[in-house]
């Protein structure tokens, strides 16, 4: 690869110029703020930090490491006061107005004035890739991912060693399924088996079926970040008979999201007499039916989002908390510094994240004998919570729209054999996408139903299924649609084809209880192993593979084989009553007896240990 020079920065920053607001905008609004910025700093000590006989450059570090700690403790008011503290002595400090954006990205209404103080930092340093790399996270949460492709490979191609930024190209060029350096993951790859590596745990489930290696990857990132993982206190005390177990669920997804769609029928059937559901929220998105539902659900609903983490673990200490469950690992705008400091004697990590959180106070993680069979323990630093059946949680009374809609109206034929593919764009590589289009030129007049966040990302798969000889008519797309109509559209396909290093999870589900057939292909970390343990709740093992070769047979077979599909429909209708994957109340009952082990094993004095319990 040739050596970075200026030609490259400007070709990448060029057509986007007229999207950044001026530099002078950003200068004149912080001058306007100036006063208030001074009573806020003054109020809050911030405002003389420097030591007699002090260098400026020694004060401005300080202040630096400051605004980093306040940060990791979600004190960011205060990070960024500290930040323009630093700002006022040394203007011309490149980190400052990065770490300035790094603070404002935070705020989902800040962006514009993030993007400002990130320009402003590559205006001083042109070629530090850092800068580059985070005006591509920036883009990313603004979902405008091939601007965010860009600045993530000049910030590769200025420094190579920029893993973050490394890993979020991959991660992002998954997601607009861009496969043309595809065959070089695995060398990419190579440059984070190392303990000292940082880098985004989640943005790797996608691009390697290793638990060894997601776990070195949770472990990293843990300790860049956290130090000093609070232990669990003795239990001294004495609980009165009868007394309640307070459980806390912690999430920024109490709302219509995949979490609430699994999970609503948990909260709703909870045994009252036993125990007592605090939710604490620290950001749904949307005040809807399932975030209302969520409220409902709760003897206590905490929000949470202007807390800082010592705050919300005065709160939860307050509250008296038995059992803490996190809800989302490292998945989006996740909260795992609140778990370090410890928020309840017991802390679970449970359904959000599906890998390991590296975490020493996350005591455990919910499981089942397919997701973590006991020859993968290893790869786990929890201790394991083993329910009888499918960890997954599934609500028995979710609404599938009656809709007078034919095939056509989705623009799929209404005769022929339709394969489908509803997960994200993001989990699906060249692997599966080849094994696909061998079923296309097999089965005649068939079609590829296939789930695209973005129009535009089809034009590039069906190119990819010229390439191997499929007309790329034959795959059509369909968008996102609301949960009771995407579940009755459903009905229109055949099969889904499912990915195999991140399996379909909600998606799974979600297929199975509208009806539609799921064949998937076992691998070793958890992720991949989800629909497994999915279709054997549901009575469906002979749809559970582990090869390739088997995944193309079964598939092939169901498209050729109408008696077979017929029998496996049948049997799929027949779990709707029948298996405990959709039998919400049972499955409660087994969650709450699993919670209830633990917290006996805390009582008595033991450290966590795995536990498991039969079916009842």
């Amino acid at each position: 690869m040739s050596q970075p020079n200026q030609t490259p920065k400007l070709a990448v920053m060029q057509p986007t110029k007229k999207q950044f607001p001026e530099f002078e905008k950003f200068a004149n609004s912080v001058k306007a703020q100036e006063r208030a910025k001074f009573a806020y700093e003054m109020k809050n000590g911030l405002r003389s930090s420097r030591a007699k006989g002090e260098q400026t450059k020694d004060t401005v570090t300080k202040l630096l490491r400051k605004a980093q700690a306040l940060i990791l403790k979600h004190e960011n008011e205060k990070a960024e006061a500290v930040i323009n503290q630093a700002i006022a002595l040394e203007g011309q400090d490149a980190r400052l107005h990065s770490l300035m954006g790094e603070v404002l990205m935070k705020d989902s209404n800040r962006m514009m004035d993030a993007l400002g103080s990130l320009m402003r930092a590559v205006k001083l340093e042109p070629t530090n890739g850092s800068h580059y790399g985070m005006i591509g996270t920036l883009l990313m949460r603004l979902q405008k991912f091939e601007e965010a492709i860009d600045y993530f490979e000049i910030a590769v191609k200025f420094d190579p060693k920029n893993h973050i930024a490394l890993s979020r190209m991959m991660h992002t060029k998954a997601h607009r399924a861009r496969w043309d350096d595809f065959n070089k993951i695995p060398t990419y790859l190579k440059q984070f088996k190392n303990q000292n590596v940082l880098s985004d745990p989640f943005a790797f489930l996608s691009l390697c079926d290793d638990a060894a290696f997601q776990k070195q990857r949770s472990i990293a990132q843990i300790n860049s970040k956290f130090r000093n993982p609070v232990k669990a206190p003795i239990f001294k005390g004495e609980r009165a008979a009868g007394e309640k177990i307070r459980i806390g669920y912690f999430s920024n997804d109490f709302y219509n999201h995949a979490t609430m769609h699994l999970m609503g029928g948990l909260l709703e059937n909870h045994d009252r007499s036993k125990f007592e559901i605090y939710i604490y929220d620290y950001g749904s998105k949307l005040r809807d039916h399932e975030h209302e539902r969520a409220r409902r659900s709760a003897d206590v609903f905490r929000d949470i989002r202007t807390l800082n983490t010592a705050q919300i673990v005065d709160l939860a200490h307050g509250d008296a908390l038995d059992i803490a469950v996190d809800l989302k690992g490292f998945t989006e705008n996740g909260r795992l510094d609140m778990f370090n400091s410890r928020v309840a004697p017991v802390q679970v990590a449970y359904l959000g994240y599906p890998g390991t959180t590296g975490l020493k106070s996350m005591d455990y993680m919910v499981a089942d004998k397919i997701t973590i069979p006991s020859h993968l323990r290893k790869h786990y630093t929890e201790n394991i919570l083993y329910m009888p059946n499918c960890y997954q949680p599934n609500d028995e009374s979710r609404f599938i729209a009656e809709v007078a809609d034919t095939r056509a109206s989705h623009d799929l034929p209404e005769e022929g054999f339709v394969f489908s593919s509803f997960n994200n764009p993001y989990k699906v590589t060249p692997r599966e996408f080849g094994i696909w289009m061998d079923l296309l030129k097999e089965v005649p007049d068939s079609v590829l139903w296939f789930y695209v966040s973005k129009a535009e990302i089809i034009d590039r798969l069906r190119k990819e299924a010229e390439s191997r000889g499929v007309d790329g008519a034959r795959i059509i797309p369909t968008g996102r649609m609301q949960p009771e109509y995407h579940l009755a559209r459903l009905k229109h396909a055949d099969l889904f084809l499912d990915t195999f290093n991140v399996n379909a999870h909600t998606t799974a589900s979600d297929a199975l209880w509208a009806g539609l057939p799921v064949v998937t292909k076992t691998g070793e970390q958890f992720a991949a192993r989800v629909a497994g343990s999915i279709l054997s709740a549901a009575g469906l093992e002979d749809l559970v593979t582990h090869s390739e070769k088997k995944y193309y047979e079964v598939a092939l077979r169901i498209a050729q084989d109408p008696d077979y599909l017929a029998d496996i429909r049948k049997r799929l209708a027949a779990s709707h009553e029948n298996s405990p994957l959709f039998d919400t109340k049972s499955y409660t009952r087994d969650f709450e007896r699993l919670m209830e082990r633990a917290f006996q094993n805390y009582i008595d004095g033991n450290a966590p240990r795995s536990l498991g319990i039969s079916a009842a």
